[in-house]
């Protein structure tokens, strides 16, 4: 009994392994909405007896108080100290369920309390469940815990990665993340690897020497988003469990005219339409984050965290995906969406706004002619310095809020990212921090190399 449950958005993998004789299964990492978990193991006539925890996770909500709450124990590593009953596991524990025995190895690194969990049965490929220590192609990050511990994690990785280069190469690595997370640098697309793999491909397993190892792990980390801190300290706590949070069913529709009360009160809009549409008209003070995977990721770095959240959408399934996207992040406060979408809001009369849209080739004509404007980038450093229209700013979406002061409010404001998702975001952002003439180039850089003018 094995599935891997993978998140896109979060790029977040989680794994049910269990015994098909017994029935009894365990879940490495669940997330939030842990109803999946128990739908997979009723499908396997199976009972949950445990959630195990590799570590506590600073990129998403934790499902393990959830699966407590349907019986399962919660194992963590040693030292963990969550706040809600749980079973500390130490160094070399083994767990014997049926025909199949998980074997507990302590690896600090990514955090203190690190572990890996080794799953071997008869007839099965040995499956090494490597948290945030090891991914494919790459390792965790050992910078979360703060500057005082990074250096003590950073040599306590090496450490770690060297025990578990012992095991017999075909094992195989199963990841707790995959590409596109921040808890790591140079995560590969591949669901799993071996440990043979790992010895021969793996740049950061090409390290013989501690020190220069260490410097090199520290001196790629990925950015921080700024709810990283605030999810550490909620899955230590013990997240608040989802049925004191919402009732099942639908999300609540709620009238344009007390939604702009709400909004008159600090609440934040979430407009999921495409950045077309959101371009072309939106209620004023909207934030757009197009629906997708990633609704939650990038939520995550802009939402704040402790105010009531209305979605809009053209699709009531997009909001209920969203909601739980936010949930999976921490942003519990969905209060419900837009009755009757944007058309309703605009047969309100309530306030509205648009943001120009600009192709790569219009922004090419404006650069030529000399137009006086700023032009803000907002992808990553790393991909700015691959490549940028000159004279353009850089700007991290995720810190173009606190950094608004930066820039000039009353100039002309293009901005533009990589393919036009991001751009869209911080074109809502700079018209929330007051910024009036803005434009989203679309396609972006994508599109500008596209056009030969890179």
């Amino acid at each position: 009994m094995f599935q891997r449950f993978f998140d896109e958005g979060l790029a977040q993998a989680s794994f049910m392994v269990g015994c098909d004789r017994t029935k009894q299964a365990v879940v490495i990492d669940p997330r939030r909405d842990a109803a999946i978990y128990a739908a997979a193991a009723a499908q396997h006539g199976a009972t949950i007896v445990a959630a195990i925890e590799s570590h506590v996770h600073a990129d998403f909500v934790s499902g393990a108080r959830e699966l407590r709450e349907i019986g399962a124990r919660v194992l963590t590593g040693p030292g963990s100290h969550v706040a809600y009953p749980h079973d500390e596991v130490h160094d070399g524990q083994r767990m014997s369920l049926g025909d199949l025995t998980l074997t507990f190895t302590h690896s600090p690194g990514h955090t203190l309390e690190h572990v890996c969990v080794l799953a071997e049965a008869p007839n099965q490929p040995v499956r090494l469940f490597t948290g945030d220590l090891l991914f494919v192609g790459g390792v965790g990050r050992p910078d979360l815990a703060g500057e005082a511990l990074t250096q003590r994690l950073a040599g306590d990785l090496f450490d770690s990665l060297q025990r578990i280069m012992r095991l017999d190469e075909r094992s195989e690595v199963h990841p707790g993340h995959g590409a596109g997370s921040l808890c790591g640098a140079g995560i590969g697309k591949e669901p799993s690897s071996t440990i043979g793999r790992e010895r021969r491909q793996n740049p950061m397993l090409q390290h013989t020497d501690r020190r220069a190892f260490i410097a090199s792990v520290r001196a790629d980390v990925p950015p921080t988003p700024p709810y990283f801190a605030r999810m550490k300290r909620c899955n230590a706590e013990g997240p608040p469990l989802l049925a004191s949070i919402r009732a099942a069913g639908p999300l609540p529709s709620i009238a344009p005219a007390a939604v702009a009360a709400l909004l008159a009160d600090g609440a934040s809009l979430v407009d999921l339409r495409g950045a077309a549409d959101f371009g072309l008209g939106h209620p004023a003070g909207a934030l757009n984050i197009g629906f997708g995977s990633k609704v939650g990721y990038w939520a995550g770095w802009v939402v704040p965290p402790d105010v009531p959240i209305v979605l809009i959408a053209e699709d009531p399934a997009h909001a209920a995906e969203a909601a739980t996207q936010l949930l999976r992040v921490g942003l519990d406060r969905v209060e419900g969406v837009v009755a009757g979408g944007f058309n309703a809001w605009l047969r309100a009369g309530l306030p509205t706004a648009s943001i120009e849209q600009v192709s790569a080739s219009e922004l090419r004509e404006a650069v030529d002619r000399g137009d006086a404007m700023q032009l803000i980038d907002v992808r990553t450093p790393h991909e700015w310095a691959g490549g940028h229209v000159a004279g353009s700013i850089n700007i991290p979406v995720g810190e173009l809020a606190a950094r608004a002061g930066e820039l000039r409010r009353d100039a002309a404001t293009a901005v533009m990212c990589e393919g036009g998702f991001r751009s869209a975001l911080a074109a809502s952002l700079l018209e929330q921090e007051g910024f009036t003439q803005v434009a989203n180039v679309t396609g972006g850089m994508a599109a500008y190399r596209g056009s030969g003018h890179a």
